[in-house]
């Protein structure tokens, strides 16, 4: 197999050979579905084929069946609903209540102080009666990350998973065919809650979501973390089709390469290259030196931890001055934990921005008051939990995290040297859509 990207792309470059694989085992799984019919023909004895040929039969053994064993365990993942704890998770799950207590009471981790999030994704082992040998999710820090915490079980005790982290991340693409409504098949899919809101938030300019019919279908490529092999956070959605009243939308997530600041960009733009959606008129900041760190997962490169960060990060000069993207009301001002000195607007429809490790507020922005795009509503600074002076930047919609590419930053026009590449990424793109267009129902692919 050639190991040369299939994507010119390069979010999706180091996907690529992997893309391959799948799309032979969804073609081989089409085959089968065709095959099928003819190989369950059997109530004939003596079937005449086609064309004169002959029909040989032939009994085959059946494979040898192994039992289920004592020591078996499983995983199993759980999405975690508002006002749950790990206790009532675990609970849920059937897990025997001893098991649980020991897991509470030896846990190197304060489990009780967890502050888990509705959507979120908790792993849990379990062996064959029902005890609890392996835990991992991701713990809200209140400081626009959110750090995997995985405990295991070792000799009778519970302590944190020593082993280097194992994980990966690979593309997930999900298909689904609307039968009641959208929310339920992306549900049923298994497509994860910040997805969900993020795609309905990219086309809201094209189709509403809420408005699909029986019959119309949603088709997603997106970025997925594994570790383990349990499938704990996702990241940038990389492209999807939408499919309503006999109309098709396309969005892909493209990457114009490296900024004045040196950092990567992306937006979200139709087939022609269009903005799937304009986004908010100005950036969150006057000037910055550049994104010290983006939306998305990633490993820390000393302490080999996992980490989701929830927001943009823009490295500036403490005293930068921090502007409203767009108009909103104040809904928040003060001191939030490791955020510092914070500001919080609500923009309406759910959409809300913050504004972290401010060194100043300004006068006469105060919670209440209506902001204009372009407004000062602070200065850069370094308080709450920080390693310098930057802008923490973070777009919620109805409470859930979600990338601010995907609504609330200045989409740039492409030029038409990028239209090109964004043409040629579509191209390769839409082969892999194509496995699973065709199929029925709800399909769920990853290796």
């Amino acid at each position: 197999m050639s190991k040369k990207p299939l994507l010119d792309n390069p979010t999706l470059k180091k996907f690529l050979p992997k893309t391959r694989r799948r799309q032979a085992a969804l073609a081989a799984a089409l085959a089968a579905a065709l095959l099928l019919p003819w190989a369950c023909s059997g109530g004939s004895k003596n079937p005449k084929p086609a064309g004169g040929g002959r029909v040989v039969v032939q009994e085959l053994p059946l494979p040898p069946l192994s039992e289920q064993t004592q020591g078996s365990s499983y995983w199993q993942d759980e999405e975690v609903r508002a006002g749950d704890t790990l206790e009532l998770i675990l609970a849920r799950l059937g897990i025997e209540a001893g098991s649980i207590r020991d897991l509470m009471a030896q846990s190197p981790v304060d489990l009780k102080s967890l502050k888990l999030h509705s959507g979120q994704i908790v792993s849990v082992r379990a062996d064959a009666e029902q005890h609890v040998t392996d835990v991992q999710f991701f713990n809200d820090d209140d400081n626009g990350e959110r750090n995997l915490v995985a405990l295991e079980r070792v000799n009778g005790r519970w302590q944190h998973h020593t082993a280097a982290a194992d994980t990966e991340t690979l593309p997930s693409l999900r298909s689904a065919v609307i039968t009641t409504s959208a929310a339920g098949a992306l549900a049923r899919a298994g497509v994860p809650v910040e997805v969900r809101i993020s795609l309905k938030e990219i086309f809201s300019g094209k189709v509403n979501l809420d408005e699909l019919k029986e019959g119309d279908s949603v088709r997603v490529l997106y970025e997925s973390l594994y570790f383990r092999g349990q499938e704990i956070a996702t990241g940038n959605i990389l492209a999807a089709e939408i499919t309503a009243g006999g109309q098709t939308y396309y969005g892909y997530y493209f990457e114009q390469g490296e900024s004045r600041e040196g950092s990567r960009e992306g937006n979200y733009y139709d087939e022609n290259g269009q903005p799937l959606k304009e986004g908010f008129a100005g950036l969150p900041i006057e000037h910055y030196t550049r994104i010290s760190s983006p939306y998305g997962i990633r490993i820390h490169p000393v302490l080999h931890t996992v980490r989701m960060h929830t927001g943009i990060d823009y490295a500036a000069p403490t005293g930068t001055r921090i502007l409203a993207p767009s108009d909103g009301v104040v809904n928040f001002r003060g001191t939030k934990g490791g955020y510092g000195y914070a500001v919080m607007i609500d923009h309406g429809n759910g959409l809300e921005t913050l504004y972290g490790h401010m060194s100043a507020f300004v006068e006469g922005v105060n919670v209440g008051t209506h902001v204009r795009a372009g407004q000062v509503i602070g200065l850069v600074g370094s308080t709450g939990r920080s390693t310098g002076p930057h802008l923490h930047y973070e777009v919620r919609i109805n409470g859930q995290h979600v990338n601010p590419a995907s609504v609330a930053l200045p989409v740039p026009k492409l030029t038409p040297v990028n239209i090109g590449s964004l043409q040629n990424y579509r191209a390769k793109i839409d082969t892999l859509m194509s496995a699973v267009r065709g199929l029925p129902g709800i399909v769920s692919q990853k290796d």
